[in-house]
């Protein structure tokens, strides 16, 4: 290590402990979060501000002309699903997709389905899985976004049977040949709706897909590494989504393995080249 950066450890130690008499390890520790956060570009979970909602218009444009089916998995009351049908009316293609949405909890099925209604929307009271059969579903209230099949510790939830079904079994029941986009936000078990889309993953019947990752995960007993694997066995680009763009990944690297909250994208190659790409600061001179 250079004399130049010990120095600026030893000046960067000093005015943190300094801090931290002053102001209290508290509110130094939120200050440092917050720096890192935005350096590393993890945004807030609001998908007008941390890619979402580009992603979706990136898609619209890079989609061939014609039929584009899309699905919304752990769809909830269905925000996303009202900003894709906007963004693709935006874009002159609102008469291209073909939305699929998916949601299990009835209070959320019920509110999904007077936010959709008047469109050409397929919806699935069903939950995504990896398998054709029934799970419960823990449901911490009504339409609640953390209602999920992975119990929180610390959670209060009833347990409800939910009717289960896989991407897979439910594009050849429907006759869906690709999917353009797939959005996954089911509060942790994510890795196991990838894991039912196996087939479709194989034959690259998926151009791209955005999966969300957080601390729930833990309670699934799933790493962001477990989806590397899976992906990357078939072929696929893994990267995490920002507002600026993917910021793809050589591959998986334990400084990724942090559970903060944030979205990550699963590209087919030719997906991929079309989108914008941000360099990962570790890559970085």
């Amino acid at each position: 290590m250079s004399n130049l950066r010990i120095v600026g450890r030893e000046v960067a130690a000093t005015a943190t402990d300094v801090a931290c008499q002053a102001l209290g390890r508290r509110a130094v520790v939120r200050a440092a979060r917050y720096v890192l956060s935005r350096a590393k570009l993890d945004y807030a979970n609001d998908m007008r501000f941390n890619g979402e909602s580009a992603l979706q218009r990136w898609m619209l444009g890079l989609a061939p002309e014609g039929c584009m089916h899309v699905a919304d998995v752990g769809a909830n009351v269905g925000l996303w699903s009202r900003s894709l049908l906007a963004a693709a009316a935006a874009a002159g293609r609102a008469g291209d997709d073909r939305l699929h949405a998916f949601e299990p909890e009835p209070e959320a099925y019920a509110r999904l389905a007077r936010s959709l209604d008047g469109t050409a929307a397929v919806l699935s009271a069903a939950a995504l899985s990896d398998h054709d059969g029934t799970s419960q579903l823990h449901v911490v209230g009504p339409a609640a976004g953390t209602n999920s099949l992975h119990l929180a510790p610390g959670d209060t939830a009833t347990a409800e049977p939910v009717r289960t079904i896989t991407l897979d079994s439910y594009s050849v029941r429907s006759g869906i040949p690709r999917f353009e986009l797939v959005k996954i936000d089911t509060e942790g078990h994510d890795l196991t709706v990838l894991r039912g889309t196996r087939s479709l993953l194989a034959e690259h019947r998926i151009a791209v897909v955005q999966f969300e990752y957080n601390h729930r995960w833990v309670f699934a007993r799933a790493f962001l590494r477990d989806a590397f694997e899976l992906m990357t066995e078939f072929g696929y680009l893994l990267g995490k989504l920002t507002p600026k763009g993917v910021e793809f990944y050589p591959g998986w690297d334990p400084e990724l393995e942090n559970f903060v909250e944030g979205n990550y994208v699963a590209c087919d190659p030719a997906a991929a080249r079309g989108l914008p790409a941000v360099q990962w600061w570790k890559s970085q001179n």
